[in-house]
């Protein structure tokens, strides 16, 4: 059994204008961010000046480039899944502040989790994400709106925090976290259990994309993603095919006891493809309660989840959910 280590960070921002987030938080968040991170250590942005840069599969330092990892990752050699697939997880994944719409001076904040190797370029995120400040994180951040400074961000643990970030010092107080970890501290529970989407999760089950996945389509989608990370920056799968499978099984014995879900419809701009705005398959968001029992292996992936989160543009800080027993 191989294992996922990561580590989860929150930042306290506070507005130097009015900032508009109303719209897919998650996704301004994010974009904004890139666009920062690749201004901030890319040689053939900073060579070619006003230019049209160059693919970064041309790039002589591909390897070596932390955009690149973060944004173009790509399947180390060996693995055992998604060999043959170019979109794969990447390496992080963003809780989304608090959308609507913000006045200068007031105080809202968003967290982000690094995994794997992610964690080693942590002050090169926090510079992207002081730059991003600057600009302005908003729709019409053009005209200035949205621009933030950053307050403080902490490391966060099970029951603990440590400041890494506060003025101009960054601090090397990461807490790591472990998949192994959370299995061993988790148990078993049987009765109700709630699951609570928090933001738009999207969730394909028998072909179709459903506002109420059952159990095992959720764990199913879970398992995947987690199985991926852990191949391509951990130490190997967290379970084999057989293990999948077994988890599986007893999953469909967990029925749903009640559902009060919402579709959420929604356009995207694919900016490397220099694509329009295109209608993407529905979301959704709400909550599901399901009555069963539930393994600890099941608890620890749930637990694990709401780090890496579930479903499709969990970057974006999509799937973002909250279990209450």
């Amino acid at each position: 059994m191989g294992d996922l280590s990561l580590s989860q960070f929150e930042a306290k921002i506070m507005f130097d204008s009015d900032a508009d987030l109303s719209q897919w938080s998650g996704n301004t968040l994010r974009s904004g961010f890139g666009a920062h991170l690749r201004s901030l250590v890319c040689i053939q942005r900073a060579a070619d000046g006003a230019k049209e840069t160059a693919a970064c599969e041309n790039c002589p330092l591909q390897k070596a480039c932390v955009y690149d990892y973060f944004y173009n990752s790509h399947p180390p050699e060996g693995v055992k899944v998604l060999r043959k697939q170019n979109d794969i997880p990447r390496p992080f994944v963003f809780d989304p502040p608090i959308s609507g719409r913000h006045s200068a001076g007031s105080a809202n904040d968003f967290r982000f989790t690094l995994i794997g190797q992610g964690v080693e370029y942590l002050p090169y995120f926090l510079l992207a994400l002081r730059n991003l400040g600057e600009s302005g994180m908003s729709q019409g951040y053009r005209l200035g709106y949205g621009k933030y400074c950053i307050e403080s961000v902490d490391s966060i643990g099970f029951g603990t925090r440590n400041n890494i970030f506060s003025g101009d010092t960054v601090f090397n107080r990461a807490i790591p976290l472990s998949y192994q970890e959370m299995l061993k501290g988790s148990a078993e529970h049987r009765g109700d259990l709630v699951v609570r989407f928090l933001t738009p999760a999207q969730i394909k089950e028998d072909d179709r994309f459903t506002a109420a996945p059952s159990f095992r389509g959720l764990i199913s989608r879970l398992l995947f993603r987690a199985n991926a990370l852990a191949e391509f920056y951990g130490s190997g799968m967290l379970y084999d095919n057989e293990q999948v499978l077994a988890i599986l099984g007893a999953c469909r014995l967990v029925s749903i006891a009640g559902a009060n879900t919402k579709e959420v419809r929604a356009k995207r701009y694919f900016h490397k493809q220099k694509m329009k705005k295109l209608s993407i398959p529905p979301f959704f968001v709400g909550e599901i309660t399901y009555r069963g029992e539930f393994s600890r292996e099941v608890m620890a992936l749930l637990e694990l989840g709401r780090l890496i989160h579930v479903g499709k543009m969990a970057t974006f800080g999509n799937g973002m959910y909250e279990v209450k027993v």
